[in-house]
Formats: C-alpha cells, structure tokens, sequence
C-alpha cells in the first residue's frame, strides 16, 4: 500500500468522524491548525484524510440502494435477518420516514457536506502558509467530496438544503425548498457548480498520489453522472453535456478496460487500469467497514474460503437477475451458486437443516431437499440455502472482519455504457453506431465469442441497455438510480411482492423522520 493511501486509511485518528447534521453550529478547532501544521502537501493529505476517510460509511447507502431494486434481497431466513422488517420493507418499496436506512443515507450525505466545510473553514485560515497552487488544488478536492455527498442526496432525496459553510450562528436550521422541482434544481446546480469551478484545478495524472482521491478524470466521472441524470431531476436533458464529461475521460486515454472484468475487484486492486475513484479499504486498519461478503456468504462457507470469520448467510441474488445473464456470460460468476464445498474438496453443510443435508445454494427459492414440502418460500420465508450469493470481490484471507478490496465508485466500463446512453437518448432511443460500438467493447471481454453475442443498431434498444448496465454493474450502487432514470423503479415487476399500487413519489425516499425531528424548518418531501 503507498505512502498516499496509507494515510487515506488511518487519517480519521486525527480529526475523527463528523457526520451528523444536527452538528452544523458547532465550530471544531483541530490541534491541526497550530503554525507548525499545512507546511506540505503531505501534511495537507493528513488533515483532508478525514474528509477522503468518511467516504468509506458508503457501504449502507448501497446495500439500501440495491437492495429496493430488482438484484437483491436480504430475506428473512427463519429467525435471521428480519431485524424489524427492515429489510423486507426496502424490497417492497413498502417504507416511511422511519426506516433507519434513509437516516444512514441522510447522514452519509450530509457528512460529507460538513466535512468539507469545516476543512474548508479550517483550511482559509492558513491559506498564506502554502503556494496558491497547492491550496488550490486541495480545496478543489473537498468541493469535490461535498459535491459527493450532494450527488447521494439529490438522488435518494431531492430536496435537500445546500450548505456551503461551516462557520454558522448558533442555534442555525438550514431549509430546503417549500417546492420540491425548485428545491432538487437548486441542489444540482449547486454540485454542477462545484465540479465546473473546481475540476481544472485538480490533479490530472492517474498514479499513486492521486489513488483514492478526486482527480480530473473522477471530477468529470460526477459531472457525468449529474448530467446523465438531468433530465429526470431538473426536466432539462444534458445529454451532450454528458457525452462531453464521458469523453474527457475515455480521450484522455489514462483508463482501459481490463481483460478480466474480475480484475477490478481483486483484493488488491489497485493495479486496475480501468478504476477512475475507489474508496480505499484496509483489513487492519478500517474494521467493521467493508463486510459485504460477510453479509452474503452461509456460515459454512468460511471453510470454503478460509476467512478467519463466519458469515452470516444474509443477502443473495433475486432469482430473476441471475438468471436474466446469458449462460455465457462471465460476469454472472461474481454470484455463486449450486454445491458447495471446502477448501479441500469436502462438501460443505446446511447449518439448521434438521437432517445434516450437504449446502447446495439454489437460484430458485425451493425446498429442493423435500419436493412435496408446500410451502411457498419468499423474501419472508426463505430456507438458509436460498440464493446465489455475492462473490464478485475476491475474498481473501483477511486479518480482520474488513474487506481488503477498494471499494469501486467509478469506472470506465460504466462511463461508455453511460455516453451510449446519452448518444441513444440524443437519437431518439435509437442506437447510433458509435452507441453499439461502446456497448460491445464493454460486453465483449464476458464471452470467448464475443462476436456471436454482440449488438447492432438494431438490436441494442434502450431496455436491452438497461439489462447491459444490470450485468455489468451488479452490486456498484447504481440500479436504483438507473431504474428511476428508465422508469422502471416504481411499479417495478421483480419477484416476491406486487409494487403496482405504488405512485412515482417513491422515486425518492422521504426525508427521514430523524431529520424532520431534529429540524422543523425542513418540509417533507411531497407524498409522505
């Protein structure tokens, strides 16, 4: 690990975690800023890890966004897992304000925002005790992270209030906008605003001092995502806006795909060419972090991989989105399923079974061991063998319950299936060549014959792209934003539980009730 992403992993012990966003007037002082502090780049880094350290509490806000959407569940297995309903609730896209989910949400984004407001604060006041550059390039980065954290926040909730400092009166309540449209359109041209300002002062090399934090080319990867969404949160589409932010990246010609999709989640995968932003991970130093394969894996399976913790037989693929894959494709392996077994050939076993049956994972949620058993099993009452489970980071012996693996935020796969998108949009829906030919060069490294499993300009239409972002991007926190942007959220027809009655109100969450608690001057989002 180098010397920059060391200190990314260990920085929140200087300044600790500052995610609350009841906190906004308390003014913190770090013994960071006595006169011997800010001297040099390195010492900067130091103070921003915090600030990049954060980012790591991502991993709720996507397990939340995955979970509402047609890839996942977390079912209720018996006694396991059902924790209040939570989970069940995100499936059903049956929730209120309440659900614990949308305060994790909520305060992730915002702690973003005030972290970078307070480094921003704190960073003003020695702006004299380094070249004009160097603190420019590294005010550059925290807008960029607080435009992160409003990019979460318009997403999952619209209509938030925009902060832009952290020196604040006492007792200060920030509002939102009494109009939802009016308020979301705010919140984006404020992030726009953030990236446009900010992105030429920002580092444009692709190396180790630049791993895991916001360079030119992640800048432009936020932009596009911003842009790619225009549409559905302000009403105007900015679809050459996003191609331009595409092509700024793909031009630069810093990013290739890899050979090998796996190779982006290996668990030292920071030799990817292809990872434009990673949130750094670390199995001794970020415990309790990145545990998704905890959360998926059967208990039994830790003799499978030799992890020196047990899972905990939680999330599993919905049967639809596995076997949505073509039998050839090699992205499909990033879930497993079927017989399992040790690291040595032994065949692992069912855990609750009264009968000691060997652990065979079905796609399909079926009591394969009685098949005159009539019960129907579910999202609430599924058997502990249910379900492909999560293997597309590679697992590892790790040293502690944290996952190794950067965790991956964007990529360049997921920026030419994006400019496809915006060219199809600009068309009409329609794939122009240039569209096909982007989407091939991203599905082709999935089959040894790529060319019988491509697309043309007839057969690559909207949803078919929509089914390409799925198989690409499994479990990498866009499918909810990519259903909502295609209409397909709400009423959505995945399996276990019938969404036709819900309005389009729930393509955003509600502010949670947390906030609303804490806050009377923010106004609720408009069904809930």
């Amino acid at each position: 690990m180098n010397i920059v992403k060391k200190v990314l992993v260990t920085g929140t012990v200087f300044l600790g975690l500052h995610t609350s966003c009841t906190k906004l007037n308390e003014t913190v002082y770090s013994d960071l800023l006595q006169d011997q502090f800010y001297q040099t780049e390195q010492e900067i880094i130091a103070a921003l890890a915090p600030a990049y350290g954060d980012l790591r509490g991502i991993e709720s806000l996507l397990e939340a966004t995955t979970l509402a959407t047609d890839e996942s569940v977390i079912p209720t297995r018996g006694k396991d897992w059902y924790d209040g309903g939570i989970y069940l609730r995100l499936h059903e896209h049956n929730w209120q304000p309440e659900l614990s989910y949308f305060g994790n949400i909520w305060n992730y984004g915002f702690g973003r925002v005030n972290k970078a407001n307070q480094l921003l604060f704190q960073l003003a006041t020695v702006q004299d005790k380094v070249s004009p550059e160097l603190y420019s390039r590294f005010v550059a980065e925290l807008k960029l992270i607080r435009a992160f954290g409003y990019y979460q926040l318009i997403d999952h909730f619209g209509n938030v209030p925009v902060l832009d400092k952290f020196d604040v009166p006492d007792g200060f309540l920030p509002k939102n906008n009494s109009n939802f449209e009016e308020g979301r359109k705010e919140v984006f041209n404020f992030i726009e605003k953030d990236i446009l300002e900010n992105v030429a002062a920002l580092s444009d090399e692709k190396n180790q001092s630049t791993y895991g934090r916001f360079n030119q080319y992640a800048a432009y990867a936020l932009l596009a995502k911003l842009y790619l969404n225009a549409e559905t949160w302000t009403g105007t589409a900015k679809w050459d806006e996003t191609i331009a932010a595409c092509d700024a990246i793909i031009s630069s010609g810093k990013y290739n795909l890899e050979p090998n999709y796996f190779n982006n989640f290996l668990g030292k995968n920071e030799g990817s060419a292809e990872n434009i932003f990673v949130i750094p991970y670390d199995g001794s130093k970020t415990d309790w972090q990145f545990i998704v394969y905890w959360t998926s894996l059967h208990p039994s399976m830790k003799a499978k991989y030799n992890t020196t913790n047990g899972p905990w037989n939680g999330l599993c693929a919905l049967p639809s989105h596995y076997k949505s894959f073509d039998a050839e494709d090699k992205r499909r392996n990033g879930w497993i399923a079927g017989p399992q077994f040790s690291s040595t050939g032994t065949p692992l076993k069912c855990a609750y079974e009264s009968v000691p049956h060997d652990l065979n994972l079905t796609v399909d949620f079926v009591n394969i061991y009685n098949p005159s058993d009539p019960a129907t099993y579910n999202h609430v009452n599924a058997l502990e063998y249910h379900g492909a489970r999560f293997v597309k980071y590679e697992i590892t012996r790790y040293p502690s319950w944290c996952m190794e693996n950067d965790r991956v935020i964007f990529r360049l796969a997921d920026i030419m299936l994006m400019k496809a998108e915006a060219l199809m949009r600009k068309n009409g829906g329609a794939a122009p060549q240039e569209a096909v030919d982007l989407v091939n060069n991203v599905r082709e490294r999935a089959f040894d014959d790529p060319v019988s499993h491509s697309y043309n300009t007839s057969t690559l239409t909207l949803d078919q792209l929509l089914k390409e972002r799925a198989w690409e991007l499994y479990f990498e926190g866009v499918r909810r934003n990519d259903l909502v942007r295609f209409g397909k959220f709400v009423r959505g027809t995945w399996e276990f539980f019938d969404r036709s009655a819900e309005g389009d109100h729930q393509n955003v969450y509600p502010i949670p009730q947390s906030a609303m608690n804490s806050n009377p001057q923010l106004v609720q989002n408009p069904g809930y």
